[in-house]
């Protein structure tokens, strides 16, 4: 038994809006699937969120074609499961990776219509099981999952049997997040399950020596920077947890709470930037300035500091954020990466209203119309609309009657993390260059 488990591959990612990391997220599968046919393995694992974007453009699809095609001419099965941002739009009925299937490049693993489980592949003496991605009805599926894997297997028991599901089990991420999963719940399969190949989470972590999460292959967050991340190879039922050579991303994290001037904290800034080692592949670099600010943040110029880390690192890209304590409203740029700016401007308007009296068991509401009334403007609507929308909010609170607001995700507000991995989805329409941004003689 010989294989690789990966997950969390996020094609198409153009971080930062650069074409540099576009290729990253590219050039780091194809290592995978490089390393996946030098080693000989019987098959490939994709636990899910191969795509970043369930809506994908040409260039993405050109990534996966190409490395995918690698796969299937060395004659290994690539496997995968639909995480959450692989899932197909309602309205569409397939996902990309049901595209991919279709022209031979991997084994899509989806629920049947009845049982979940009836849709499994068996290699080399080995029973895969996949489940995809599904959120907060997961832990009501898995006594259901082990009840049917035992009832298949005991009709004709492999040598070895692996799930592959797309979630996130407690405890391996900071604070509490909803839809993640308990390890007594999952306990259930052990008896039906040899390895349990997780995809969601970023950062590798491993539970009770067969519950297995190996992260995403490159850096789609600074949150992750600390963890360690990789992919699996697995000989003989014992994993290895290997790595890609992704970019570096440099973390400097300045406490402003000592320094009472802009220049003070630049001192600062160059005597860490003095220690730092330079590496040969331009760097991300994060400056973060935490703590309480004692002086106005407008003081601190960020193109100064841009020159100071490019003076030492010549980076790929700089990225200059605030995580302060004396923020008015306690929004903090850590907790708004990669937000859309009008998601953050209503959660601005959520805590104005929480502080009003009056406004804020209707906070929610208000922050909505606001937010709504304002996109009018913008769009040009006339006055008499405005009006009809401004007056019709004011009776509601008025009258004491507030309107639930659903919130449908993460992206609703940067406060309630529904799903904590759901990276934002960045627009689509990539101007291409000359020859396309994917180019495998280019080497990021």
């Amino acid at each position: 038994m010989n294989f690789i488990h990966a997950a969390d591959i996020h094609l198409g990612y153009r971080q930062y809006d650069l074409d540099e990391r576009f290729r990253d997220f590219g050039n780091s599968f194809l290592e995978i699937v490089k390393y996946a046919i030098a080693s000989g393995s019987d098959f490939v694992l994709i636990s899910g969120d191969l795509f970043h974007n369930r809506n994908i453009n040409a260039p993405t699809y050109t990534q996966a074609h190409h490395v995918l095609t690698l796969l299937k001419d060395a004659g290994i099965p690539c496997i995968a499961i639909e995480g959450n941002h692989d899932r197909p739009f309602l309205k569409d009925g397939m996902s990309w990776l049901d595209t991919l299937e279709a022209q031979g490049l991997l084994k899509l693993i989806k629920p049947g219509a009845d049982d979940i489980m009836c849709n499994y592949i068996d290699i080399a003496g080995t029973r895969i099981f996949g489940l995809c991605y599904a959120g907060s009805s997961t832990s009501s599926l898995i006594p259901r999952i082990a009840e049917e894997i035992k009832f298949i297997n005991s009709a004709n028991r492999p040598q070895y049997t692996i799930l592959m599901m797309h979630l996130g089990v407690e405890g391996n991420m900071k604070g509490k997040i909803i839809g993640e999963v308990t390890y007594e719940e999952l306990a259930a399969l052990k008896g039906s399950v040899d390895y349990l190949a997780l995809g969601h989470y970023h950062n590798r972590y491993e539970v009770d020596g067969w519950v297995y999460n190996p992260g995403s292959p490159d850096t789609c967050s600074v949150s992750e920077v600390s963890g360690d991340k990789g992919f699996y190879h697995v000989k003989d039922g014992v994993p290895e947890l290997r790595s890609v050579d992704p970019r570096k991303f440099i973390m400097i994290n300045i406490n402003v709470d000592d320094h009472l001037s802009a220049d003070s904290l630049l001192k600062e800034l160059q005597s860490r930037l003095d220690k730092e080692d330079v590496t040969e592949k331009q760097p991300i670099v994060n400056v973060i300035f935490q703590g309480c600010l004692n002086f106005s943040k407008t003081h601190i110029d960020q193109d100064i500091i841009k020159e100071m880390v490019a003076s030492k690192h010549n980076p790929l890209y700089t990225s200059i954020k605030f995580d302060l304590t004396n923020d008015e409203f306690c929004i903090s740029d850590l907790e708004t990466e990669g937000i859309d700016r009008s998601l953050i401007e209503r959660e601005v308007l959520r805590r104005l209203a929480i502080s009003d009296s009056m406004l804020s068991p209707f906070c929610d509401l208000f922050a909505s119309s606001v937010s709504e009334i304002k996109d009018m403007a913008a769009k040009g609507a006339d006055g008499e609309s405005i009006d009809r929308s401004l007056r019709k909010t004011f009776d509601e609170i008025k009258n004491g009657k507030p309107v639930s607001i659903e919130r449908k995700s993460k992206r609703e507000s940067t406060l309630e993390k529904a799903e904590v991995m759901d990276i934002p989805t960045l627009p689509e329409e990539i101007e291409e260059e000359q020859g396309g941004i994917w180019d495998w003689r280019k080497k990021a």
